[in-house]
């Protein structure tokens, strides 16, 4: 009966891959040079779905045909590093579009290549059990290492992705590519999950429920994946910039200072220009004067915030004094006079900067 089972799982798990696989490879996408990495991440994607289809099929095989144990958890770890790195790699394609390069993955790789074929070597070639585990075990720790070191490295990237996103945007956009954070998480804790199984259980009882978990994410990853290009024009304005400032000669504080910023903003703050909802920190430096990279340096270093920080603060501001002399006034109302169209955007604003939901503070001040 378990057997069944999970055959029937990884039969689900083959079939799943194989045709994401497909769509990955021969789905269409925009002709742009900010998307050509994302591109070519598109066939890493496809490939790496193709691997679990690989994976699937021998699991398959391995329940048919009781294949031992040894070689089963040595595959699970070639699998699960050939992964760990393609899908770090999609991740950060995501985040920074010039920053890989197919080149540096195959560099990446190549360790894991090695460590396969003295695993498949030590199996064909009956090289005894202790050269067999000095194998496995190699694979381990260098599959606990690629994982910590990949982990750190995408976490780095990400805090730099969110400021600079953080930096133009006041919530449109920012969270579009949550997902990557929230998918690098899972692909930790999976590395996580692989690493203890390996070496405490006995894999077929986990190969079960890790088809279930591993399905989900595919198919969720290669949603979002393909959705990106749909969004890409919320990301766009952010890569334009950058490329304009690698050109922009610095503006220096003899020909505009913090002070004359500050005196500008407090004018521009006055006439409520901040509920503006489509506002981005471009059109706030159009509006006073100044380029949008000295006037993220000031809000940065004076403020001691991010763009997006600083106007979804004085966003809360008008709303709670929106709601102090309009008691009837609808939170769909308030969201949308503050600069908020989003209504459940602008509720998550609100706990996070005022520590409570509209309705509490209602009841508290009101």
């Amino acid at each position: 009966m378990i057997d069944n089972l999970y055959i029937f799982l990884a039969t689900g798990g083959f079939w799943t891959t194989f045709v994401l696989s497909l769509v990955l490879a021969f789905g269409s996408t925009p002709h742009d040079k900010n998307l050509r990495n994302y591109n070519r991440a598109k066939y890493i994607m496809a490939f790496s779905y193709l691997l679990f289809t690989i994976f699937s099929m021998f699991i398959m095989t391995g329940r048919l045909q009781k294949l031992d144990l040894p070689s089963l958890k040595a595959l699970i770890l070639i699998f699960s590093a050939f992964q760990l790195f393609l899908f770090t790699y999609v991740s950060i394609t995501l985040l920074n579009y010039k920053h890989l390069s197919i080149k540096l993955l195959i560099y990446q790789l190549i360790p894991v290549f090695i460590l396969s074929l003295f695993s498949i070597l030590s199996n064909l070639l009956n090289w005894g059990e202790k050269i067999a585990n000095i194998v496995f075990y190699s694979l381990l720790f260098f599959f606990v290492i690629a994982l910590l070191t990949v982990t750190c490295f995408f976490f780095v990237q990400y805090r730099k992705y969110r400021k600079r996103v953080d930096n133009y945007f006041t919530g449109v956009g920012t969270d579009r590519l949550k997902w990557i954070h929230t998918s690098s998480l899972f692909l930790l804790i999976c590395g996580i999950i692989v690493t203890i199984a390996t070496l405490t259980l006995p894999i077929p009882e986990v190969a079960g429920p890790f088809h279930i978990v591993v399905i989900l994410f595919y198919i969720g990853y290669a949603v979002h994946f393909l959705n990106y290009k749909n969004i890409f024009n919320v990301m766009k304005p952010v890569l334009e910039e950058e490329e304009e400032e690698e050109e922009e000669k610095p503006v220096t504080s003899s020909s505009l200072t913090f002070s004359q910023i500050e005196r500008a903003l407090e004018r521009w703050e006055q006439q409520k220009l901040f509920t503006n909802p489509k506002i981005t920190i471009a059109t706030v430096a159009s509006q006073i004067y100044t380029n949008r990279s000295y006037l993220s340096q000031y809000i940065n270093r004076s403020k001691q915030k991010t763009f997006n920080e600083w106007i979804n603060g004085l966003r809360i501001d008008e709303a709670k004094r929106i709601m102090a002399t309009n008691k009837n006034m609808t939170i769909e109302e308030v969201s949308e006079k503050t600069g908020y169209t989003d209504k459940s955007y602008f509720s998550k604003c609100f706990v996070r900067y005022v520590g409570m939901t509209t309705m509490q503070w209602k009841d508290k001040h009101l």
